[in-house]
């Protein structure tokens, strides 16, 4: 992972890892320059990272530097289904269950066999 010290950084970091990055909010409070993350700074960090194409969850963003922050490219797949997952509703729970419910892959079954095999 590069060093995220600055926002181009942080959109090559999130952009390298798949388009969905975890990170903590110290990054961000580092990047904007800032020494506390106060409402305003807060405010001023969702705003910088939508122009530059990126959401994060939680939507409200933590006050605390430790606090975990997912950031995601939007309108890329990962940042499509992070939103839809976000937004409540009917059209979009009917598009979950297109995307994720009628899967015949077992899962379950999956990960029994995974772990009989590395219990051998």
């Amino acid at each position: 992972m590069t060093d995220m010290t600055d926002w181009e950084s942080i959109k090559t970091s999130v952009e390298n890892a798949g388009d969905v990055l975890t990170t903590p909010m110290a990054t961000l409070r580092d990047a904007h320059g800032a020494a506390k993350l106060g409402v305003n700074v807060r405010t001023d960090i969702t705003a910088k990272l939508a122009g530059m194409g990126l959401g994060h969850v939680p939507k409200e963003l933590p006050t605390y530097q430790e606090e975990l922050v997912r950031l995601y490219k939007r309108g890329t797949a990962i940042g499509d289904l992070i939103e839809t997952l976000l937004s409540p509703g009917e059209k979009n729970d009917k598009k979950l269950v297109e995307q994720l419910g009628e899967s015949d892959v077992k899962y379950a079954e999956i990960i029994e066999q995974i772990r009989n095999l590395v219990s051998e």
